[in-house]
C-alpha cells in the first residue's frame, strides 16, 4: 500500500507542476505521458467517429434542401 501512496503522490506532484506551467503559459502544446493523463482523467473520445459526427449534421428535412412545390 505505502508504494501505491508514493505513486499517486508522484503522479499528482507532476499534475501539480503541469497545471503551472500551463498557467504560466495558458495555449501552450504540453507533451503528457499515457500513464499521466490517465490519472488526471483524460480519455479518449469514443462517443462518435469524425464521420458518424458529420453524417449526424445532415438535415434531411432542411427546407433548402428541398424543390418547391408548385
Amino acid at each position: 500500500m505505502p508504494e501505491n501512496d508514493g505513486i499517486k503522490k508522484h503522479l499528482n506532484d507532476q499534475a501539480n507542476q503541469l497545471t503551472d506551467e500551463l498557467e504560466e503559459n495558458p495555449g501552450a502544446a504540453i507533451e503528457v505521458d499515457p500513464e499521466l493523463a490517465d490519472h488526471m482523467g483524460a480519455f479518449e473520445e469514443d462517443a462518435l467517429t469524425a464521420e458518424e459526427a458529420e453524417d449526424a449534421s445532415f438535415d434531411p428535412f432542411d427546407p433548402e434542401d428541398t424543390e418547391p412545390e408548385e
